[in-house]
């Protein structure tokens, strides 16, 4: 099973390219998570009209990676299970995650990383049991110290075993136009325990063990 999980801050403009992007794969992941961060735009609801569910962050200040870190001990997956870490800004090919797939026939490889793509954008498809082995090793799945991203997260998997498949080639997802003169976008995602989640929408709570 695949999960694509997608951190999004004000990502409105972006979000809906890199789901559909998904959905198009020639293997589409099985499930698609946006993991909205605090978005005061409609990231929230752009990503569910574009038919993927979404995570709402809590209390989380270390940005993309504490939302990929919330995501992940969230959402219960299988050890054999992937999952495909996904920047907004990143739109990819159709044969992605085939492409993929076919680099982990190797038992060693952790984890395929995108080819890569203008600044702002990064993708890469990682087995599960790879990222637990990482959050065995040093407390969390991602970095949130100053060396974060997918540098980082390569260096924690060959740290603790694992090696990195060839890179498989993007394209950089292109911005929405923004329509001259439209009112600001209004309104703060809050979960709050007491508050009515939307369908689809759901509170980060790390999974029962």
């Amino acid at each position: 099973m695949i999960t694509a999980i997608i951190p999004a801050h004000d990502e409105a403009h972006r979000v809906e390219h890199a789901v559909a992007a998904l959905h198009g794969q020639t293997r589409p992941p099985e499930r698609i998570l946006v993991m909205s961060d605090d978005s005061t735009d409609d990231t929230v609801e752009v990503a569910l009209d574009a038919g993927a569910e979404v995570l709402l962050t809590v209390d989380n200040r270390q940005h993309r990676a504490g939302a990929l870190n919330q995501a992940l001990a969230t959402v219960p997956m299988a050890p054999d299970d992937l999952v495909l870490l996904l920047d907004p800004g990143v739109r990819l090919p159709p044969g992605f995650l085939d492409r993929a797939l076919d680099a982990f026939r190797d038992r060693n490889v952790g984890a395929v990383p995108a080819g890569p793509t203008a600044v702002g954008g990064a993708a890469a498809l990682v087995r599960r049991q790879a990222l637990e082995d990482v959050r065995r090793s040093f407390g969390r799945y991602c970095d949130e110290g100053p060396v974060s991203g997918q540098l980082r997260l390569a260096l924690d998997l060959e740290a603790v075993g694992w090696r990195l498949g060839p890179p498989v080639e993007t394209e950089k997802a292109a911005a929405a136009p923004v329509e001259q003169g439209a009112p600001a976008p209004v309104g703060h995602i809050v979960p709050v325990p007491s508050t009515p989640v939307p369908v689809g929408i759901v509170r980060a709570e790390p999974a029962a063990a």
